[in-house]
Protein backbone atom coordinates (compact mmCIF):
# COMPACT_ATOMS: atom_id res chain seq x y z
CA UNK A 1 0.00 0.00 0.00
CA UNK A 2 0.81 3.62 -0.36
CA UNK A 3 1.77 5.42 2.81
CA UNK A 4 0.80 9.15 2.64
CA UNK A 5 2.79 11.60 4.94
CA UNK A 6 5.00 11.13 8.23
CA UNK A 7 3.37 10.57 11.64
CA UNK A 8 1.27 12.63 13.53
CA UNK A 9 -1.33 15.71 13.15
CA UNK A 10 0.59 18.17 11.65
CA UNK A 11 3.09 15.45 10.28
CA UNK A 12 4.20 16.96 6.55
CA UNK A 13 7.02 15.71 4.59
CA UNK A 14 8.19 13.10 2.35
CA UNK A 15 5.38 10.28 2.38
CA UNK A 16 6.41 6.82 2.66
CA UNK A 17 4.98 4.24 0.44
CA UNK A 18 4.25 0.66 1.38
CA UNK A 19 1.48 -1.32 0.66
CA UNK A 20 -1.09 -0.17 3.17
CA UNK A 21 0.09 -2.37 5.78
CA UNK A 22 3.04 -1.22 7.76
CA UNK A 23 5.65 -4.28 7.02
CA UNK A 24 5.12 -4.45 3.29
CA UNK A 25 7.96 -3.16 2.03
CA UNK A 26 6.49 -1.37 -0.59
CA UNK A 27 7.99 1.36 -3.35
CA UNK A 28 9.61 4.09 -1.32
CA UNK A 29 8.57 7.36 -1.11
CA UNK A 30 5.31 8.66 -2.36
CA UNK A 31 1.72 9.35 -0.97
CA UNK A 32 1.17 10.50 -2.57
CA UNK A 33 0.23 12.91 -0.93
CA UNK A 34 -0.56 15.16 0.80
CA UNK A 35 -0.30 18.42 0.00
CA UNK A 36 2.67 20.28 1.67
CA UNK A 37 4.58 16.82 0.90
CA UNK A 38 6.75 15.58 -2.44
CA UNK A 39 5.90 12.75 -4.06
CA UNK A 40 8.65 10.59 -5.00
CA UNK A 41 9.16 9.92 -8.69
CA UNK A 42 11.79 7.06 -10.61
CA UNK A 43 14.57 9.00 -10.41
CA UNK A 44 16.07 9.34 -14.62
CA UNK A 45 19.52 8.79 -14.61
CA UNK A 46 20.80 11.74 -16.85
CA UNK A 47 23.02 10.71 -19.66
CA UNK A 48 26.54 11.12 -19.53
CA UNK A 49 29.32 12.83 -21.75
CA UNK A 50 29.85 11.58 -24.96
CA UNK A 51 32.85 10.15 -25.07
CA UNK A 52 35.30 10.73 -28.28
CA UNK A 53 38.26 9.17 -29.52
CA UNK A 54 41.03 11.10 -31.59
CA UNK A 55 39.84 13.08 -34.57
CA UNK A 56 39.76 10.06 -36.89
CA UNK A 57 37.73 8.08 -34.33
CA UNK A 58 33.59 8.03 -34.69
CA UNK A 59 32.31 9.61 -31.45
CA UNK A 60 30.93 6.82 -28.82
CA UNK A 61 27.18 6.58 -27.92
CA UNK A 62 26.31 7.72 -24.28
CA UNK A 63 24.75 4.92 -22.20
CA UNK A 64 21.25 4.98 -22.61
CA UNK A 65 18.49 5.24 -19.61
CA UNK A 66 18.28 2.31 -16.75
CA UNK A 67 15.15 0.93 -17.45
CA UNK A 68 13.10 1.13 -14.68
CA UNK A 69 10.27 -1.05 -13.27
CA UNK A 70 6.92 -0.74 -15.54
CA UNK A 71 4.15 0.29 -13.31
CA UNK A 72 1.89 -2.43 -11.93
CA UNK A 73 -1.48 -2.64 -13.93
CA UNK A 74 -4.76 -1.37 -12.48
CA UNK A 75 -6.69 -4.81 -11.56
CA UNK A 76 -10.74 -5.44 -12.01
CA UNK A 77 -14.16 -3.18 -10.77
CA UNK A 78 -16.37 -4.87 -8.32
CA UNK A 79 -16.86 -4.85 -4.90
CA UNK A 80 -13.92 -6.40 -2.66
CA UNK A 81 -15.04 -8.91 -0.15
CA UNK A 82 -13.88 -7.32 2.74
CA UNK A 83 -15.89 -4.22 1.57
CA UNK A 84 -18.91 -2.81 4.39
CA UNK A 85 -22.35 -2.35 2.21
CA UNK A 86 -23.91 1.26 2.56
CA UNK A 87 -24.06 4.69 1.40
CA UNK A 88 -21.41 6.79 2.98
CA UNK A 89 -23.19 10.85 4.08
CA UNK A 90 -20.55 13.22 1.99
CA UNK A 91 -22.10 15.90 4.62
CA UNK A 92 -20.79 13.94 8.14
CA UNK A 93 -16.72 14.39 8.36
CA UNK A 94 -16.88 11.05 10.45
CA UNK A 95 -18.35 9.30 7.31
CA UNK A 96 -16.34 10.76 4.94
CA UNK A 97 -13.17 10.37 7.14
CA UNK A 98 -13.86 6.46 8.55
CA UNK A 99 -14.93 5.55 4.54
CA UNK A 100 -11.83 6.44 3.00
CA UNK A 101 -9.73 4.84 5.87
CA UNK A 102 -11.45 1.65 5.26
CA UNK A 103 -10.83 1.59 1.58
CA UNK A 104 -7.56 2.39 1.83
CA UNK A 105 -6.91 -1.14 3.34
CA UNK A 106 -9.88 -3.45 1.87
CA UNK A 107 -8.07 -5.97 -0.65
CA UNK A 108 -9.55 -8.52 -2.48
CA UNK A 109 -6.70 -11.03 -4.62
CA UNK A 110 -10.16 -11.82 -6.95
CA UNK A 111 -9.69 -8.34 -8.01
CA UNK A 112 -6.77 -6.52 -6.87
CA UNK A 113 -3.18 -6.69 -8.38
CA UNK A 114 -1.75 -4.78 -5.80
CA UNK A 115 -2.65 -3.18 -2.66
CA UNK A 116 -2.79 0.52 -4.71
CA UNK A 117 -6.25 -0.70 -6.05
CA UNK A 118 -7.23 -0.14 -2.47
CA UNK A 119 -5.97 3.12 -2.56
CA UNK A 120 -7.47 3.78 -6.21
CA UNK A 121 -11.28 3.63 -4.60
CA UNK A 122 -10.28 5.16 -1.34
CA UNK A 123 -9.72 8.63 -4.16
CA UNK A 124 -13.32 8.82 -4.28
CA UNK A 125 -13.83 10.20 -0.83
CA UNK A 126 -10.48 12.58 -2.03
CA UNK A 127 -10.34 16.27 -3.10
CA UNK A 128 -8.95 16.30 -7.03
CA UNK A 129 -5.76 16.99 -6.11
CA UNK A 130 -5.01 14.49 -3.22
CA UNK A 131 -6.97 12.13 -5.79
CA UNK A 132 -4.58 12.73 -8.30
CA UNK A 133 -1.48 11.63 -5.93
CA UNK A 134 -3.39 8.38 -5.13
CA UNK A 135 -3.81 7.41 -8.16
CA UNK A 136 -0.39 7.24 -9.52
CA UNK A 137 0.47 3.63 -10.23
CA UNK A 138 3.14 1.67 -8.31
CA UNK A 139 6.26 0.41 -10.22
CA UNK A 140 6.94 -2.27 -7.34
CA UNK A 141 4.43 -5.23 -5.75
CA UNK A 142 3.03 -5.08 -2.46
CA UNK A 143 5.30 -6.82 -0.20
CA UNK A 144 5.34 -10.05 2.03
CA UNK A 145 1.93 -9.15 3.28
CA UNK A 146 0.36 -8.82 -0.17
CA UNK A 147 2.40 -12.20 -1.06
CA UNK A 148 0.38 -14.34 1.70
CA UNK A 149 -2.58 -12.41 1.07
CA UNK A 150 -2.53 -13.52 -2.32
CA UNK A 151 -1.13 -17.22 -1.99
CA UNK A 152 -4.00 -17.82 0.36
CA UNK A 153 -6.57 -16.41 -2.40
CA UNK A 154 -7.66 -13.90 0.30
CA UNK A 155 -9.26 -10.59 0.97
CA UNK A 156 -9.07 -7.94 3.92
CA UNK A 157 -11.62 -6.94 5.95
CA UNK A 158 -10.67 -3.56 8.42
CA UNK A 159 -11.68 -2.41 11.63
CA UNK A 160 -11.50 1.12 13.02
CA UNK A 161 -11.30 2.26 16.16
CA UNK A 162 -12.01 5.78 16.58
CA UNK A 163 -8.79 8.00 18.77
CA UNK A 164 -9.44 10.62 20.78
CA UNK A 165 -6.51 13.07 22.24
CA UNK A 166 -5.50 16.26 22.61
CA UNK A 167 -3.54 17.58 19.80
CA UNK A 168 -6.64 16.85 17.61
CA UNK A 169 -6.93 20.31 15.60
CA UNK A 170 -11.05 21.24 16.14
CA UNK A 171 -13.43 21.35 13.41
CA UNK A 172 -14.19 24.37 11.90
CA UNK A 173 -16.79 25.31 8.73
CA UNK A 174 -14.59 24.00 6.39
CA UNK A 175 -11.56 21.82 7.55
CA UNK A 176 -12.06 18.53 10.11
CA UNK A 177 -9.12 16.15 11.08
CA UNK A 178 -10.36 12.40 12.80
CA UNK A 179 -7.91 9.75 13.98
CA UNK A 180 -7.85 5.71 13.81
CA UNK A 181 -6.36 2.76 15.11
CA UNK A 182 -6.81 0.76 12.23
CA UNK A 183 -6.60 -2.98 12.34
CA UNK A 184 -6.14 -5.57 8.96
CA UNK A 185 -7.24 -8.78 8.96
CA UNK A 186 -6.27 -11.23 5.99
CA UNK A 187 -9.08 -14.19 5.42
CA UNK A 188 -8.37 -16.95 2.59
CA UNK A 189 -8.93 -20.15 1.39
CA UNK A 190 -9.73 -23.27 3.90
CA UNK A 191 -10.77 -20.85 6.70
CA UNK A 192 -7.38 -18.98 6.23
CA UNK A 193 -7.53 -16.00 8.83
CA UNK A 194 -4.64 -13.92 10.08
CA UNK A 195 -4.14 -10.34 11.27
CA UNK A 196 -2.01 -8.54 8.68
CA UNK A 197 -1.67 -4.75 9.89
CA UNK A 198 -2.54 -2.05 12.69
CA UNK A 199 -1.12 1.44 13.11
CA UNK A 200 -2.66 5.16 13.62
CA UNK A 201 -4.00 7.20 10.61
CA UNK A 202 -4.57 10.85 10.37
CA UNK A 203 -7.27 11.86 8.15
CA UNK A 204 -7.42 15.76 7.12
CA UNK A 205 -10.64 16.71 5.47
CA UNK A 206 -11.82 19.49 3.80
CA UNK A 207 -14.99 21.21 2.16
CA UNK A 208 -15.28 24.11 -0.51
CA UNK A 209 -18.68 25.27 1.08
CA UNK A 210 -21.22 23.99 4.23
CA UNK A 211 -23.63 22.69 1.60
CA UNK A 212 -21.04 20.68 -0.67
CA UNK A 213 -19.39 17.13 0.92
CA UNK A 214 -16.42 16.74 2.95
CA UNK A 215 -13.35 15.21 0.96
CA UNK A 216 -10.43 13.68 2.42
CA UNK A 217 -7.24 16.45 2.05
CA UNK A 218 -4.48 14.35 3.24
CA UNK A 219 -3.46 11.39 5.74
CA UNK A 220 -0.75 10.73 7.87
CA UNK A 221 0.34 7.66 9.34
CA UNK A 222 2.20 6.51 12.67
CA UNK A 223 3.11 2.66 14.42
CA UNK A 224 2.48 -0.13 12.00
CA UNK A 225 2.94 -4.05 12.68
Amino acid sequence: MRRLGNAGWWGVGAAVVVTVCAGCGGPAAAPAPVPGTSVSAPVSPSAGPLLTGPSSAAPRSAPGPVPSNPPIPAGSPGQPRGQAAGAVDGQSPDGVASAFAAATFTYDTALDRSPDDAQLRSAVYATPSFAAELKQPLQQGGGQEWNTLTAHHGYTTVALTVNHDDGRPPDQLRAAARSYTVTVTGHGDNGWSAPLDSQTMYVFLTRTGTATPWQVSRVSFSGGS
